[in-house]
């Protein structure tokens, strides 16, 4: 057999191959299409959920972050209730200390003040007497009485 005639065979088997390979590339396109579409339409709802993901965090840092804000709000307050307790525990500690010297200084000042001693001594007098009052008119009375009565029977024995 002549080389032509062996160029030609193998030129045959090339072609031949070629068309094979071709539809074999074809086929494989063709039934790779249906699976692509799958993959398309996963990816698109992969992105879909993704998305919803990303506004659903979003939203979460949103709240998270009025939370916070809302935190801060409400610990200044209460830290401002709680320092208004220690200043209020501290003003009537003070005002105790301030309450006890001054007592301290007008009892010292009454325990040794002569004339205040005098004037306790003379309203300590008037008090009593104001209270045993009602004995004292008591007692003068009977005696007028007593001697009105006497009066009257020595007029009569006259």
């Amino acid at each position: 057999m002549d080389s032509t005639i062996w160029w030609i065979i193998a030129l045959g088997i090339l072609v031949l191959g070629l068309i094979i390979a071709g539809v074999g590339v074809f086929l494989f396109i063709k039934g790779m299409k249906e699976p692509m579409k799958k993959i398309k339409g996963s990816a698109g709802n992969l992105k879909e959920r993704f998305d919803k993901l990303n506004l659903e965090v979003s939203s979460l840092q949103h709240t998270a972050t009025e939370l916070s804000e809302e935190i801060a709000v409400k610990s200044e307050k209460i830290n401002v209730l709680v320092d208004a307790g220690k200043g209020t525990m501290n003003s009537l500690v003070d005002l105790n200390a301030s309450v006890r010297a001054i007592t301290d200084r007008l009892v010292y000042r009454a325990e040794h003040d002569k004339e205040n001693n005098r004037q306790v001594k003379r309203v300590t007098d008037t008090a009593e007497d104001i209270i045993h009052l009602p004995e004292n008119l008591q007692t003068l009375h009977s005696n007028v009485e007593k001697e009105n009565s006497e009066m009257l029977h020595f007029e009569e024995v006259r």
